[in-house]
């Protein structure tokens, strides 16, 4: 599943990214409001993230760790998104992320996501420029 998400963002494929998003997602994003709920909006959340370089824009998680149960699975790691400008130079960020997905009428899908930028606490700003 992941391995799909990677694939259709350096496409900027938006549908292929929603691929596996339930509809009733929940997903805590790097950016307000507190919370996005349902696929619709989700989907503009990724829409706005593939159309924000002019290149090519891409994530994958390193260090992904897996732990299924059941029907539950929770997947988390450190996430890394480049995104390339029109001058051709690449930016790199990382965060964290944690989703869960569920198993549902023969196949897994996003309920959950979880996406931040450690905070420093003296500031209150967020630190998007940490790399592991």
């Amino acid at each position: 599943m992941h391995d799909h998400w990677f694939e259709r963002t350096a496409a900027k494929d938006l549908e292929g990214v929603m691929r596996f998003i339930a509809e009733d997602v929940v997903s805590y994003e790097h950016d307000a409001p507190l919370q996005y709920v349902g696929r619709d909006r989700v989907r503009e959340v990724c829409r706005q993230g593939l159309d924000s370089a002019e290149g090519t824009v891409t994530w994958d998680v390193p260090d992904m760790r897996v732990l299924v149960r059941d029907d539950l699975a929770v997947v988390w790691g450190l996430n890394r998104m480049t995104a390339q400008a029109a001058d051709g130079t690449v930016a790199e960020s990382w965060s964290r992320g944690t989703r869960v997905l569920q198993h549902r009428d023969g196949a897994w899908a996003m309920i959950h996501q979880h996406v931040s930028y450690p905070c420093d606490a003296r500031t209150g700003q967020a630190e998007t420029d940490l790399s592991p």
